[in-house]
């Protein structure tokens, strides 16, 4: 019987060592996972981001320039502005909200830096614009022709000496407030 009583106290012994190297790894290896769970949320929550999220992007397209007999490509750059929502004038009074989506073209990257800086005058020339005018003003082709020419002149004024080669309209639309 002594034979047996070693081999079960062996057998005790073997199994109480393997759990506690188990509950040390837990209680070693569980912090550990928590600090970095926490750390990786942290960079999530406030790293620093190469671009805002509001919208803003742009598009690269490389064209060939054949001005002046000169052969070459010269950058063209789509850059999105932020959807623009302004009150429009109505002769009824009743209430309407312009919803404007632009592009403009520029032609070196280091624009977009000064454009991004530039951003809260752009969206108020826009919106200080567009509600100045009528629903009549801008239907149709004639009257967003005129409100793209308006507009291009406009941001070129305030984001000289850059010059921006075209705006060109994603969306307009004109909604009726309730």
């Amino acid at each position: 019987m002594t034979d047996f009583d070693d081999d079960l106290d062996k057998l005790d012994d073997n199994a109480s060592s393997s759990k506690i190297s188990k509950k040390k790894i837990l209680v070693f290896l569980l912090p550990v996972l928590i600090v970095i769970g926490i750390a990786v949320g942290m960079y999530h929550a406030f790293g620093t981001k190469s671009q805002d999220t509001d919208g803003l992007s742009y598009n690269i397209m490389e064209k060939s320039d054949t001005e002046n007999g000169k052969a070459g490509n010269r950058l063209l750059i789509f850059y999105d502005l932020p959807e623009i929502s302004a009150k429009i004038k109505t002769p009824d009074g009743s209430k309407q909200t312009a919803h404007i989506k632009i592009n403009i073209e520029l032609s070196q990257m280091e624009d977009i830096k000064t454009v991004e800086t530039l951003l809260p005058r752009l969206n108020d020339i826009i919106i200080s614009h567009t509600s100045e005018l009528t629903s009549e003003e801008i239907s149709g082709a004639n009257g967003i022709y005129w409100l793209k020419e308006e507009l291009l002149h406009r941001i070129n004024l305030v984001t000289a000496p850059i010059k921006i080669e075209n705006l060109n309209f994603k969306s307009f639309d004109i909604k009726k407030n309730n």
